[in-house]
């Protein structure tokens, strides 16, 4: 009826689920039984055949044969306000993440079963978010996307390997269309420490003329950072109508905005964690510590991002969705450049002595400051299109994308004082490198889900991806070349009980994925010698169809079983995952801190997840995740730096770096009318910087080739205004690291040492919103 009420007429002779859905909200299922009563919630989405409900990216909530977790807006809205994303997902089973900054807001990497985000395919309402050359993830770009989130799914293991093929260790699908049809607006203030602050307006029009929807944001952000000279300055907005009908609605927005920010991609010595220590140049260093501090490193970016949707239903039997996109990044990082020799910085003869070019010019002109500048230009464009047929037999997906990418990255000196005026920035342009790179990426897909009888689901998925590398435009070099590959991937899974109190499911999947385009060229230093790393013939050019770092694949095989009771859900996973050729951080780290990768012939991944939740009474939910994990080399020779010469160094058995084996979360949750409450446990285990498994080249363990494990207490707590004269508004604080602990969150093998992130002591953020319906 009008109030939501709905009952059956007669008894049900067996236990039915139930679909519920309406125009101005995405469907619900629910299963009911004889004599039970039932309560369904709906999130408000303006019909419910969105992009939440993409087959081939995301997995169907109890259908599908896949390793995931779905987070609601409102689980969403629970987490932090003032971290970047990544930080709310790590409450999920097996995501780690650290920030740059120390407290969250910046650069900051997550992780997947201890995939870094190269390896995990990130998308906002099916859009890829992976840098096409780097397959990194700047969450920076896109802060404050959290406000505009209707959903996250989090899919483990390579079954979230579609649209292109970056996602070899899982995918992270990001729904932002918050198109409401209740008119709504609000304002936000917000204060932390670190003299953190927040500032934001939103407005939502409702439906308008029975068809349109307008919604907008805008926020600014400001903080000091926690370390020394980690400081962020952005603006952000999101804007977009939609237009709905009866079968179809076209959504039109963007979001974006400018940043300013301090950089701090330098961490600190692990045993400056707990002591101030003093370093080989005399400078005392201590948690807080950030190298930039002296030299005032920073960037200026800005990457909007323009989309449009269109979702077509022409009858009941038929789903039609395309998107087109279109991601424009513009900005540059300065930080010193001292570190640089005469000769990759092209200085004229006399500058410094002939014998004297190949050395850093802190050593060869000591006093001259030098401020480069990197600066990076780039656009991406895609077109997504796919049609959904239901029939008797299910529900086949067909689908495709094409995708194009081009940079330009150059890099000059901005400012020195003691340079001649022709090689310094300003109007003589002198640049020092400039490159241009580009990535085509075609891809088909099919999908096909459906039953077999009432309680046996099956699903199998296969993709065709092309994709293509190419460097042009190189001054000073010419370096010239394109690099194809071509990989399908499929995917084959079972699900037995799919609607009942207990559910199992399997599956199997194989994939591939190419190297990033720095592992095939790093046009940035070729002033240092860097060459196109391919097989060289024998006049002395290169082959590049053999390039030394190929392409990894993996099969993996996934299990997994689901209790679903009124009161408790309990759900558990086991996976195997044996790669050939993976890409793994090798030789050290570039000149922005990111690691330099190479092939491990043969490794293996194995764990188990588990994650949980019980109601213990009406206002009281307490949940919990796991993973215990095993990541190892079976066959890989390394080649490190002995001191004198390059050697290779046996890692068989070793554990594989960045990988903790053990990794859980556990919280807390008090929810009543008016109050939200939690309190979160995060802990880490052991996890190493390098693939030494914690020992240098003489077979002596060293302290410092690990992070510790760690284990961190948040909470936080809301409190909204429902009846009277204040009805609207709502509190909320976020509390990190309760216990005040000192804590490092990664580490990786360091420029010529090991270097550590921390994280932040305790700290706070008070929010206030003053919202009206």
């Amino acid at each position: 009826d009008r109030d939501g009420q709905f009952s059956f007429s007669s008894a049900i002779d067996a236990s039915l689920v139930v679909e519920v859905s309406h125009i101005a909200y995405g469907a619900a299922t629910v299963a009911v039984e004889t004599g039970k009563e039932v309560r369904v919630v709906l999130s408000q989405a303006v019909i419910s055949s969105t992009p939440v409900e993409i087959i081939a990216s995301r997995g169907a909530p109890g259908l599908s044969p896949v390793t995931a977790t779905n987070l609601s807006a409102a689980d969403i809205q629970r987490g932090p306000t003032t971290k970047d994303l990544p930080a709310v997902l790590e409450r999920t089973p097996s995501v780690t993440q650290y920030s740059e900054n120390g407290n969250g807001l910046g650069y900051t990497y997550l992780r997947l079963r201890g995939f870094d985000q190269k390896r995990v395919a990130v998308t906002i309402n099916g859009i890829p978010q992976n840098d096409p050359e780097t397959f990194d993830v700047f969450w920076i770009n896109f802060f404050d996307i959290q406000s505009s989130i209707t959903d996250v799914q989090i899919q483990r293991g390579a079954s979230g390997a579609y649209y292109g093929s970056t996602g070899i260790g899982g995918g992270i699908n990001i729904v932002a269309m918050p198109y409401s049809p209740v008119a709504s607006a609000s304002a936000t203030l917000g204060y932390g420490s670190f003299a953190t602050r927040r500032f934001a307006l939103e407005a939502n029009t409702g439906l308008l003329r029975n068809r349109y929807i307008v919604r907008g944001r805008v926020s600014r952000v400001l903080s000091d950072g926690y370390r020394n000279w980690s400081w962020s300055e952005y603006w952000r907005y999101f804007v977009g109508v939609r237009r709905v009908t009866d079968h179809s609605s076209l959504t039109i927005q963007a979001f974006g905005g400018p940043q300013r920010d301090g950089l701090a991609y330098v961490g600190i010595p692990k045993d400056a964690n707990e002591d101030t220590v003093v370093d080989d140049f005399g400078t005392e260093v201590d948690r807080r510590f950030n190298v930039s501090e002296f030299t005032r490193d920073v960037e200026r970016f800005r990457q909007p991002h323009v989309e449009i949707h269109h979702d077509w239903s022409p009858s009941g039997r038929v789903d039609l969705t395309q998107r087109a996109f279109y991601i424009r990044g513009v900005g540059h990082f300065d930080f010193d450049g001292s570190f640089r020799s005469a000769d990759y910085l092209r200085l004229p003869d006399g500058v410094v002595d002939v014998a004297d070019r190949g050395l850093p010019l802190y050593s060869s002109l000591p006093g001259v400051s030098v401020l480069f500048r990197a600066a990076l230009d780039q656009w991406h464009v895609g077109w997504q299109p796919s049609v959904r047929l239901h029939s008797s037999y299910g529900v086949t997906t067909i689908g495709g994308e094409a995708r194009l990418h081009r940079s330009l990255r150059w890099g000059r000196v901005q400012e020195s004082d003691g340079l001649p005026a022709a090689v310094v920035g300003g109007e003589s342009d002198a640049r020092v490198y400039s490159v241009g790179g580009e990535k085509a990426v075609g891809s088909l897909y099919g999908s096909h889900i459906g039953r077999i009888g009432r309680d046996v689901a099956i699903q199998a998925d296969v993709s065709v991806t092309m994709p293509r590398y190419r460097v042009f435009d190189e001054a000073y070099f010419g370096t010239d070349f394109s690099k194809r590959y071509l990989f399908v991937n499929p995917r084959l899974g079972l699900t037995l009980f799919p609607d009942g109190a207990v559910r199992a499911f399997a599956s199997v999947a194989f994939t591939s994925r190419e190297p990033r385009l720095k592992a095939l060229y790093d046009g940035e230093e070729a002033g240092s010698g860097a060459t196109p790393q391919f097989v060289q013939t024998g006049s002395g050019g290169f082959d590049f169809d053999q390039p030394f770092v190929t392409a990894e694949s993996v099969i993996d095989v996934e299990l997994g079983a689901e209790l679903r009771r009124s009161t408790l859900r309990a759900r558990a996973t086991a996976y195997y995952m044996a790669f050939s050729d993976e890409i793994v951080p090798s030789g050290g780290l570039d000149q922005f801190g990111v690691p330099r990768t190479g092939n491990a012939e043969s490794t293996r991944h194995a764990g188990v997840e588990i994650e949980g939740q019980f109601k213990v009474a009406r206002p009281v939910d307490v949940w919990v995740n796991a993973t215990l994990s095993n990541n190892e080399f079976v066959r890989f020779d390394e080649y490190v730096f002995d001191g004198s010469t390059t050697v290779p160094v046996a890692r068989d058995g070793n554990p594989i770096a960045g990988f903790p084996s053990v990794m859980g979360n556990a919280g807390v949750r008090y929810t009543t009318g008016n109050v939200t409450a939690e309190i979160v446990v995060r802990m880490r285990g052991k996890q190493y910087v390098d693939n030494s498994g914690g020992v240098d080249l003489t077979g002596m363990e060293r302290d410092n080739l690990h992070v510790d494990a760690y284990t961190l207490v948040d909470a936080n707590i809301r409190y909204a205004v429902k009846e009277g004269a204040l009805r609207g508004l709502s509190l909320g604080a976020d509390l990190t690291n309760l216990a005040d602990r000192n804590v490092l969150l990664f580490g990786n093998s360091g420029f010529g040492a090991p270097q550590f992130f921390p994280a932040a002591g305790r700290h706070v953020f008070f929010e206030l919103t003053y919202g009206l319906r």
